[in-house]
């Protein structure tokens, strides 16, 4: 195997277990914060440590076309993917959040049906419909076991599916963007414009005062502090490193193991006990999206 390859898999499986992390520490404060202003600190965190980072060496020339495609990545996965991601963390935990992110190599596959014409094979089919069959049985069982919390399972599932979306365009998007820029200069690309999106929707509403009230207290701060550096550090910039050296269906692929490191993550820090068809359900999702990429 190229040492591309392996040094940009590792990267990918990395990156997905540290996204598994940051999902379990955004998920102790959500409670405290509404989806957006966990999504606008969230940014802004990140565009202010990864702009001092890239301008101590100095920052390259971008080329135009890199910066739309990144900026652009930046306001779909980061700014509208990532509110959506909170609103479905406030709603569900973070292994079916995480779960209902496996949908996003089936929405890349399809979206490239119908902007670039291209026809599926039979294991992409397959894959996709391993995933959905593996999502279905591991949040069925949840829902079933708690029919009073139906209604906030459904809307975390539609907001979750809704970041998948976004998700998956961003992915695209930012893979034709990354070449010509380090990881790092992509990643700081995505997050300011994904802040400045954020920032100015803020102001529209004229809540931009009220996102950052919550986060006053200490162990609140502490927590949020912690889960940025996981998500930007350990999630944004070694995917987008995965995604500069190897394919991006690789990266995806193993990208979205997350919800396999949720698991025991889940059990140690939040104390939550996983049954035995959620464990499947996730394994088979998690095998279907390597059928998509078959």
């Amino acid at each position: 195997m190229p040492f591309n390859v392996s040094i940009g898999g590792l990267a990918a499986l990395l990156s997905a277990a540290f996204w598994a992390l940051s999902a379990i520490l955004f998920k102790l404060v959500s409670d405290k914060a509404s989806p957006w202003g966990l999504a606008l600190v969230k940014s802004l965190a990140g565009a202010l440590l990864l702009g001092g980072i890239v301008s101590l060496p100095g920052l390259t020339a971008v080329p135009r076309e890199a910066m739309l495609f990144l900026g652009l990545s930046g306001l779909l996965g980061i700014a509208l993917g990532d509110t959506l991601f909170f609103a479905s963390l406030d709603k569900l935990g973070p292994r079916d959040v995480l779960l209902l992110g496996t949908l996003g190599p089936a929405f890349t596959v399809l979206l490239a049906v119908v902007f670039l014409g291209e026809r599926p094979s039979p294991y992409n089919w397959a894959g996709m419909a391993l995933t959905l069959g593996g999502i279905y049985w591991a949040m069925s069982g949840e829902a079933g076991s708690d029919p009073g919390r139906g209604g906030a399972i459904a809307a975390g599932v539609k907001y979750g599916v809704l970041s998948a979306l976004c998700n998956s365009a961003g992915i695209i998007l930012a893979k034709a963007g990354v070449s010509s820029v380090s990881a790092m200069e992509a990643t700081f690309i995505r997050f300011l414009w994904g802040a400045a999106g954020l920032l100015a929707a803020a102001q529209y509403t004229r809540s931009l005062k009220s996102c950052f009230v919550p986060f006053g207290e200490g162990r609140t701060a502490a927590i949020l502090a912690a889960a940025v550096l996981t998500a930007v550090f350990g999630g944004y910039w070694l995917f987008m490193f995965a995604l500069k050296y190897t394919d991006a269906s690789l990266a995806a692929v193993l990208n979205e193991t997350a919800p396999l490191f949720a698991l025991p993550l889940s059990m140690l820090i939040l104390k939550k006990s996983v049954s035995a068809r959620a464990a499947a359900g996730a394994l088979a999702a998690v095998g279907g999206v390597v059928l998509i990429f078959a």
